[in-house]
Formats: C-alpha cells, sequence, structure tokens
C-alpha cells in the first residue's frame, strides 16, 4: 500500500529515521534489510545477519532510507504481505522492493508524542548470511620505464611584440588573436593568460603522466596522445629542452611528451592544445593508476538527473568507507574521483570501478544506463572504462574543449545540488574560487585505497546482487 508524503504516517516515519540518525541505538530501534535487484521483500536478507561488513551495510543503507524519503522520486509503501515492512518503489521501478525496513516496538515509546506512529513488529530471529567467496588474484610486478630529453630543432624566436609570462625558454607565440571560443567571444590570448595563471594549481595533476590532449582544431573529437608526431606535424620543430618519456606498450615503444612545469604547459597550448588529459597512473609506475575515475554524463538540460546519480555514488562510497572526491567536466557531466595507493594493475581498478558502477546502477534503476548503452534518451551514462590503460580524462583546473571556456573544477559535496550549471565555473569566476576555498583535492591524496583489497571486497560481498 502506498504512503503518500502529505499524510501524517509519511510525516512520523521521516521524523523518526531522521531523529534516529545520530543515536548510538538506532539500530534497535531500525531494522534494515537488502533485496537482489528485481526481488521482492520476501527474499529478503537482514542487514544485522551478515557476516563481515554489516555495519557498513547499515550504514549506507540507512543513508539510502533517508534519501529516498526525502526524494521525489521514490514512492513509500508498506507491505500487504508481511505486516510491519516497509520498501521505496522509484518512479521508474514498478517491480522491485527497494531498501526495505522495519520500526521495533521499542519506537512507539520512543515517540510517543508523535501524531500517527508506524507499523511496529517484534524481533526476529535474525539469520546468519554469507556472501560467496571469490577466487584470490596475485599481485603484479611492476615495471621500469627510462626517462629522456627529445632534442630536434631549435625554434625561432619571434621578435614582435610578446605576452610577458617569466618563463625559462624563449619561444615565439603567434596568432593571439585567433578565437577559440564563441560563447563568450574567447581569443588565444585570453587562453594563454588563463593557464599562465593557473599553472599552480594544474601542473601537480599533469607532472610525470602520460597525457592525452584535445586541440583546438578538433575540439569535439577524440583525446590523442601528446607525442612529438601528433603535436608538431604540420611545424616539424620542437623545441630542445621539451621533455619526453619513452613508454613500452604491447611491445611497442612510444616518445610521450611531459608537462612538468609552466613552460611545458604554455608551450603545448601555442601548438593548439586546449584540454589536458592526464593518465592515472605516473610514468615511473606505468602500470598501476595511483586513482580510479567514475563518469556520470547525461543530458545538459537535465543535470539534475546527474546530481541525483553523483549523490547516490556518494552515499554507496561513503558506506564501503572509501573517500570520495568531485569535479565537473566542463561540460554536462560529473567526475567522482577515488584515490589509489598505486600497487594495483588497470585490469584490478577497472574492475572495481565496474562493480561500483553497478551499485550505483542498482541504486538508481531505471535512470543510470552504462557506457555504449544504444538508449541513453533521459538516462545519466555511467562509464567505468576511463580507468584502462592509455586512457585519462580532463584534469582538474584545465580549460574543457567544448563550447565555451569552461574549467573542469573540483566541488565540495555540499556544493552539489539542483540548478547547479556548468557555465558557472569557467576561466573568470575559478580564481574567486580558489581565493576563498583553495584546491578542494589538496587533501586527495591523505587517505589511499588498495584497488585489490577493494575488488576483492566487492566481490565477496556484493557479487551476489548482480
Amino acid at each position: 500500500m502506498l504512503i503518500r508524503k502529505n499524510t501524517k504516517a509519511f510525516k512520523s516515519i521521516l521524523e523518526i529515521v531522521t531523529a534516529c540518525q545520530t543515536r548510538p541505538d538506532r539500530e534497535k530501534l531500525i531494522r534494515l534489510y537488502i533485496t537482489r535487484a528485481g526481488h521482492t521483500i520476501k527474499e529478503r536478507i537482514s542487514v544485522e545477519g551478515i557476516q563481515g561488513d554489516a555495519a557498513v551495510f547499515y550504514e549506507m543503507n540507512y543513508q539510502a532510507v533517508l534519501t529516498y524519503l526525502q526524494s521525489s522520486n521514490h514512492q513509500l509503501h508498506i507491505s500487504d504481505d508481511v505486516t510491519g515492512i516497509y520498501f521505496f518503489r522509484s518512479t521508474s521501478n514498478k517491480v522491485w522492493d527497494e531498501m526495505p525496513f522495519e520500526f521495533d516496538e521499542a519506537v512507539k515509546k520512543e515517540f510517543a508524542s508523535l501524531p500517527e506512529l508506524p507499523t511496529v513488529r517484534k524481533k526476529e530471529k535474525v539469520e546468519k548470511y554469507t556472501f560467496p567467496t571469490v577466487e584470490k588474484r596475485s599481485a603484479p610486478q611492476p615495471k621500469k620505464e627510462n626517462v629522456k630529453v627529445v632534442k630536434p630543432l631549435k625554434i625561432v624566436e619571434d621578435d614582435s611584440d610578446q605576452p610577458r609570462y617569466k618563463l625559462k625558454h624563449k619561444f615565439a607565440f603567434t596568432d593571439l588573436e585567433t578565437v577559440i571560443y564563441r560563447q563568450p567571444k574567447t581569443g588565444k590570448k585570453d587562453v594563454l593568460d588563463y593557464y599562465d595563471k593557473i599553472s599552480e594549481y594544474l601542473l601537480p595533476y599533469l607532472r610525470e603522466r602520460p597525457l592525452r590532449v584535445r586541440l583546438q582544431s578538433d575540439r569535439r573529437g577524440e583525446s590523442r596522445e601528446l607525442n612529438s608526431q601528433s603535436l608538431l606535424k604540420n611545424t616539424g620543430q620542437l623545441a630542445d629542452w621539451v621533455q619526453s618519456s619513452s613508454v613500452s606498450r604491447n611491445k611497442v615503444k612510444t616518445e610521450l611528451l611531459l608537462c612538468n612545469d609552466r613552460d611545458h604547459l604554455l608551450f603545448y597550448v601555442e601548438h593548439g592544445c586546449l584540454e589536458f588529459d592526464p593518465g592515472l597512473s605516473r610514468i615511473k609506475s606505468l602500470d598501476f593508476p595511483d586513482y580510479i575515475v567514475i563518469v556520470l554524463d547525461g543530458d545538459e538540460s537535465e543535470l539534475n538527473k546527474t546530481v541525483e546519480v553523483a549523490l547516490a555514488t556518494k552515499e554507496i562510497l561513503t558506506g564501503l568507507r572509501l573517500p570520495p572526491f568531485l569535479k565537473t567536466d566542463g561540460r554536462s557531466g560529473l567526475h567522482v574521483y577515488i584515490p589509489l595507493d598505486a600497487k594495483s594493475d588497470f585490469d584490478t581498478c577497472k574492475s572495481a570501478a565496474q562493480l561500483i558502477c553497478r551499485l550505483v546502477q542498482i541504486k538508481s534503476p531505471g535512470l543510470v544506463v552504462f557506457h555504449g548503452t544504444e538508449d541513453v534518451y533521459g538516462k545519466v551514462v555511467v562509464d567505468y572504462s576511463v580507468n584502462e590503460e592509455g586512457r585519462g580524462v580532463v584534469a582538474p583546473y584545465s580549460l574543457s574543449a567544448g563550447d565555451s571556456p569552461a574549467v573542469a573544477t573540483p566541488l565540495s559535496w555540499d556544493e552539489l545540488e539542483e540548478g547547479i550549471r556548468p557555465e558557472d565555473f569557467n576561466y573568470e569566476t575559478i580564481f574567486r574560487r580558489l581565493k576563498k576555498s583553495g584546491d578542494v583535492f589538496e587533501s586527495f591524496y591523505r587517505k589511499k585505497v588498495n584497488a585489490d583489497a577493494l575488488l576483492a571486497r566487492l566481490e565477496e560481498h556484493y557479487s551476489f546482487l548482480f
């Protein structure tokens, strides 16, 4: 039976769940269950009976219950089959009974003043539940790579009026009046000025990493690796101080250019680089990423849906005791980061990201689809494939190669709310944000996660849901 939000019964339940959120004895007042995707409360499993991470499950599910009570996309029901069991169904899901819970008889005494108390249940004997185990994975061995300097032809200096950027090396800036963005009109000189000023914040996310870039001439296209052939195909010149690293992939060696200082950054912008997409690993430990990224991308006109999925992702990661970090992608999407200890390979990290994304899909049924799905209309696309070797996502504080000079901006989770607009985070507003709050990602590596341990935990405790 549906319990409508404007009723006394619903308001009493919301007040009880809200009041119990910080109580140390809340498990004695509110009992939680889980169901497999597509199942009903008849197949429910008591969170209390789960072996191992019962406390983590309880915290994650409790936050979900509270969120669903406050959400306009979820409806509260009380079971007609099992007296006293409450559950939710989303507006797009008419079958699966989500987040079942029940109230203990003690609630009547604790909240006797409420106008209409919920139906309560006596505590039954809890059946222990152990998730299926999985085969342990062996740790991969790191590979060593050599770093060297590329020394082709010297670039010719230009004696014309040049920007004063106080660089260590001299090289010419050309076509400064070229329009890069049209909404609003932004020239190449504006882009150079931005990267000169933002370099102290951007460079820590680019140093010693393989880079992919989006060029000014094909901003809507795929990013390409930053090497001398792709960057200077038309000029045939490369400054002798530009650094590169020789990396091997599938027994093929490639010289990738590095961006370790402001001279390199502005040199690349001069030669058409607009958006910088660093790899998830460093050159010295190329096979071992030091963060996971989950990409959330929806229709720009329906960004509120992307916000909803991002908040659901945060609830899951917080419940898993993982440190989630958030940034915009400079277009219509959001990126959620998890810092790693760089001791696990790409396959492990991608598998862990995939399972997290599947939990997100279960938590937001009907709203989330995976990257590569054909029917994405009105949906939020969740992508874990960016965690593959050789991939990358736009760096914090890089400009986006879109239609406007938007900046990929780190956000605090408190800023994520309905009405947020990517265009509000641009090359003019970013410095006011930094002056007020500093770099939100400054504490990024304060707590590092081991991806092998994370994957093993996800497979052991959650694989039965899929």
